[in-house]
């Protein structure tokens, strides 16, 4: 009994190694081409909060 659990044992971690080693890399992120880049996206989150509060402040001015 002990040598059929410790086969199996065996078999399981030669599986996993297995599928870890041939197994493809995950994706990286690829900001290039894309409007989602984390370093542009903050200045461009400013640009549109200004943006907003210009366009905000000239809807509050009254017309005469």
């Amino acid at each position: 009994m002990k040598r059929i659990l410790f086969g199996f044992g065996i078999a399981a971690g030669a599986a996993y190694f297995l599928r870890d080693f041939f197994a493809s890399p995950p994706p990286q992120p690829s900001w290039e081409g894309t409007d989602n880049d984390p370093e542009d996206l903050s200045v461009d989150l400013a640009q549109r909060a200004r943006a907003a509060e210009g366009a905000q402040a000239s809807e509050e001015t009254p017309a005469t």
